[in-house]
């Protein structure tokens, strides 16, 4: 009889010592997109992906069909219809994995869109924290000129 009290007693503690506090735990995923900006990608590919190591960022280019088909045919020229979003998080350290870097903070969402119905493409710059639309046009055909060059990057078909 003591001898399962013991291993009654033993199992119990070890139970109890296996439990663990995850209330500390921030169930909040700082890269996520806040929710006015979820339309944004929504019904986009992401095409390309890079990581900056000096400025410590990632970033992930998403685009449309016809985003797609431009590129593949090496166009350098927006055509209406088109579709381009370039979003950047700073790099934070993942607690899970030794050495490993995950997207934190978002930094930026940039939207270049030529609408069907309108004769210029529309850039938009989203940043800062909370994230509100940056109004200043100082080097945005520089920011255009970089996602209109961007590649798609290649991915082995299974």
């Amino acid at each position: 009889m003591k001898t399962i009290i013991y291993f009654t007693a033993i199992f119990s503690l070890f139970f109890l010592f296996s439990c663990s506090d995850n209330s500390k735990e921030s169930l909040n995923n700082e890269a996520s997109l806040p929710d006015n900006l979820l339309d944004k990608v929504s019904g986009l590919q992401v095409l390309n992906s890079s990581i900056n190591t000096k400025k410590q960022t990632t970033a992930l280019f998403y685009g449309n069909q016809n985003t797609i088909q431009r590129i593949k045919a090496n166009g350098n020229r927006i055509e209406k219809g088109e579709k381009m979003v370039w979003i950047t998080w700073k790099q934070k350290s993942d607690p899970n994995w030794f050495e490993a870097l995950i997207p934190g903070k978002l930094i930026a969402l940039e939207v270049l869109e030529f609408d069907a119905e309108k004769d210029n493409p529309e850039y938009q710059k989203f940043e800062g924290n909370p994230i509100h639309i940056k109004n200043d046009t100082l080097g945005n055909q520089h920011r255009i000129k970089i996602l209109l060059e961007q590649k798609m990057a290649i991915v082995p078909q299974l």
